[in-house]
């Protein structure tokens, strides 16, 4: 891979519509943001743990489980509706100023997967490294399927999101479809400063299991979460 820093960025801005203060909520006994940080901080491929966030209090979080917040993210481009390239952009325009190196490779580590593991970073910058790949995205096989059962309205009636000619009688029958997850996205400067796409033209996909892939958007999330960790310590030897 080429010279210069591999940052992992976690976004965490203070404000959180779908669940209040969500990024600095304790989860088995910890705030949300520490997993985030433990998981790229024992990545041996990341350079730099740093956390984008409008909030002293999460930029304090963050600095006492172990990452870095030289910088706080403007308010424009914290809000609901603000999009996460450009969020990615000034972490990188930010970073290069502080540390005076070039941000060679960004990995999002958002808070909002916290069954991440070390290997799913690790892998997906595996895949990065090749030299015709310019971002890596993570998704699990989609239950349901644009060709199959998803349909969009028209004129007042539905049809099928991606119809194919002759029809698909069965969903396993389907061209196979992924759902994107928050778990590790990974990109090359290029493709973030330059090409400046969510989804570059080489994008690869990083496959993760289903049980890995819960994101955080609700408080069921959170419960579902709470209960999945509570299995784990409980099948601990």
């Amino acid at each position: 891979m080429s010279r210069g820093l591999t940052l992992g960025l976690i976004p965490a801005r203070g404000g959180s519509k779908g669940v209040p203060g969500k990024n600095l909520r304790p989860v088995a006994g910890r705030p949300l943001i520490a997993r985030a940080i433990a998981c790229g901080l024992a990545c041996p491929s990341v350079d730099k743990v740093v956390v984008s966030t409008d909030s002293q209090a999460i930029a304090a979080a963050a600095r006492e489980h172990g990452a870095e917040a030289p910088f706080m993210r403007p308010a424009e481009l914290a809000s609901d509706i603000a999009p996460m390239l450009p969020v990615m952009q000034h972490a990188i325009t930010a970073c290069e100023a502080h540390y005076g190196q070039t941000v060679a490779v960004l990995v999002l580590l958002d808070c909002t997967a916290p069954l991440r593991r070390v290997e799913d970073v690790e892998a997906a910058l595996r895949l990065l490294a090749a030299p015709d790949c310019d971002a890596v995205v993570s998704g699990s096989p989609a239950q349901r399927s644009p060709y199959f059962n998803m349909v969009r309205p028209r004129n007042g009636y539905v049809d099928l999101f991606a119809p194919l000619p002759g029809g698909v009688g069965r969903r396993q029958d389907a061209p196979p479809v992924w759902d994107l997850n928050t778990v590790v996205w990974a990109y090359r400067r290029a493709a973030l400063m330059e090409e400046a796409a969510r989804l570059p033209r080489r994008t690869r996909l990083y496959e993760v299991p289903r049980e890995r892939a819960l994101d955080l958007d609700s408080e069921l999330d959170f419960q579902v979460l709470e209960a999945l960790l509570a299995r784990e310590q409980e099948e601990r030897p």
